[in-house]
């Protein structure tokens, strides 16, 4: 779990401040940050239907 972890810390670090990452550590980045903002969308959000 501690190596899982850190997997994911050092793909965030090359994502988001080297700016130097590979599309297989982009889509994980990615879709760590789209699950929960997409949760609070739709728990939150108003619909008009």
């Amino acid at each position: 779990m501690k190596a899982k972890i850190n997997t994911i810390k050092t793909d965030m670090y090359k994502v988001f401040v080297l700016g130097n990452a590979d599309n297989v550590q982009l889509a994980k980045a990615y879709f760590l940050l789209a699950i929960p903002l997409l949760t609070v969308f739709f728990a939150f959000g108003h619909f008009k239907y």
